[in-house]
């Protein structure tokens, strides 16, 4: 009851917009979800984009440092002066070590038929324990190894690409090899996979690791033992193997430590190597997600207007229901505390009902429920037929007022209601007290704006006479503005034209009608 007595208090009903804000957050979270879903999507997109960009791009400048070293290599190889036996291995080895400098190797090196090395400055060395040497002599062709220990220290770590040196037999009478910084294959790497949030990681011959972005990964670990810590779907570890030793380019995702990653492998070209590049999902999606959630906060923004926008509506609607629920209590309290019900004035309860929705004065309806009903009027309106809207405006009001007393004015303004009312039954229309004067009036089944005119004239005629009050007869005249309605025009816009031509016919003569034309 307490409740009950809330929602009554001082004749108003309250409303409650409760509902529609429930809505408004249910709507914000489905945004939010939705965003986050979609980021999700995108982020597998965009794996696979940034894992296929970082192994092309490792894979063309490691295969182009192989590929140039061979093709140094083959070039010094043509020159007679490295196979011929009449030049010392020194002058040999020293032109070649004028040469390790400018194109960027640890060292360039000539091995005789023997397999001794030579360097200036050091005793020959033998080569013959070297499996790539021995498959060199053997086969005649170009060898690119693994990564090894090399060098003074034996503990730097280089790649070697070795050519024969061949005289016009065919026969191998020693060979050329360069040293390859270890750590340029590395910058190699690190530079495609950084530009692509990816890790990249360089298998040896024997699926050693060789190198690898992620430090946590170490020199000379099997990365068969790596894979077999992930969960694949789309190969196993067995059959990934299978494919690296088959030179077999493939790919597959995998779970690791709880981070989803996307794999993809390809061969180096002219070597035993794999280069491997991974995306983590949350790298690309943690880059995702601030855009995705400027997005949502743009709707939400929007979201909120339009709440706001609702929220006046809401209030506007509310007073008219107000006034309805007013009067209903009065018509309530008419019928169940009158002292004699069975003496009801019932057309005293009629116009209890009706207060708040019509004049009391006319008879026609008030601003805000002609607003609501044109507006209504206009969107169901039949095609093929005119709609026009008249802001009708007594010339003389204030004079009969003052010259003949109020109760002149109020038979005037009834007796234009009473007309005006006439014509709203007469072509399905609404009419409306707009203000103290002046009425506006919607037509819309007219056949076209011939027959609009004609019943201007008409309506014009009618409300030009003479009103009788206290004994007196008094001259009464209206003004019309009009305005013919158009698809996309709003209620708004079409009483603004209308009353832009009745100001016309106010500042031309009065008393008759002009229609806007825009």
């Amino acid at each position: 009851m307490r409740k009950k007595k809330q929602e009554k208090a001082d004749g108003m009903w309250r409303l409650s917009f409760t509902p529609v804000l429930r809505y408004n957050i249910i709507f914000c979270a489905l945004v939010l979800i939705s965003t986050l879903v979609g980021g999700g999507y995108l982020s597998l997109r965009r794996m696979q984009e940034n894992t296929r960009s970082a192994l092309t791009g490792a894979h063309a400048l490691v295969s182009s440092r192989i590929e140039e070293s061979v093709t140094l290599l083959q070039s010094l190889a043509a020159l007679p002066e490295y196979y011929d036996p009449q030049v010392a291995p020194l002058d040999k080895v020293r032109k070649l070590d004028q040469m390790s400098p400018y194109f960027g190797y640890m060292m360039i090196c000539f091995v005789d038929a023997d397999i001794t090395v030579y360097t200036d400055g050091a005793e020959p060395a033998s080569l013959a324990s070297r499996d790539y040497m021995q498959r060199l002599f053997s086969t005649g062709q170009f060898q690119v190894t693994d990564s090894f220990a090399a060098g003074a220290d034996g503990v730097t770590l280089n790649y070697t690409v070795a050519v024969p040196l061949l005289d016009e037999q065919n026969n191998v009478t020693g060979c050329l090899f360069c040293a390859i910084y270890f750590d340029e294959i590395v910058e190699m790497l690190n530079r495609s996979a950084e530009a692509n949030c990816a890790e990249s990681i360089l298998i040896g011959s024997e699926a050693q690791i060789m190198s690898a972005s992620n430090q946590e990964l170490a020199y000379g670990d099997s990365f068969t033992d790596y894979v077999m810590e992930s969960v694949l779907w789309g190969s196993t570890a067995d059959k990934l193997e299978e494919q690296l030793l088959s030179k077999v380019p493939g790919d597959y995702w995998s779970m690791k430590d709880g981070k989803l990653y996307y794999t993809m492998y390809q061969r180096v070209d002219n070597t035993g190597w794999d280069i491997l590049c991974s995306v983590n999902f949350g790298d690309v999606f943690r880059g995702i997600v601030p855009g995705l959630l400027l997005v949502a906060a743009s709707i939400f923004v929007l979201g909120f207007g339009l709440l706001c926008l609702l929220q006046r509506y809401f209030v506007s609607q509310k007073k008219v229901v107000d006034m309805l629920v007013q009067s209903v209590g009065e018509l309530e309290k008419k019928i169940y505390q009158d002292e004699r019900p069975d003496n009801v004035d019932f057309n005293e309860i009629i116009r209890l009902t009706s207060t708040g929705l019509s004049d009391g004065l006319t008879g026609v309806v008030t601003r805000t429920v002609f607003l609501n009903q044109a507006e209504a009027q206009l969107q169901k309106a039949k095609d093929g037929k005119t709609v026009a809207l008249c802001f009708v405006d007594m010339d003389n009001l204030k004079h009969l007022n003052d010259s003949y007393g109020h109760a002149a004015g109020d038979t005037a303004l009834k007796s234009v209601g009473y007309i005006l009312r006439e014509y709203e039954k007469k072509y399905d229309g609404v009419v409306g007290r707009y203000g103290g004067d002046e009425f506006v009036l919607l037509l819309t089944d007219l056949d076209d704006e011939k027959e609009l005119q004609d019943i201007l004239e008409e309506l014009v005629l009618r409300l030009r006479g003479e009103v009788g009050s206290g004994g007196q007869n008094i001259v009464t005249q209206c003004s019309i503005g009009v305005a013919v309605w158009h698809k996309g025009i709003g209620i708004d816009k079409l009483i603004a034209d209308a009353d832009e031509a009745l100001y016309f016919v106010k500042q031309n003569g009065k008393g008759y009608y002009k229609i806007y034309q825009d």
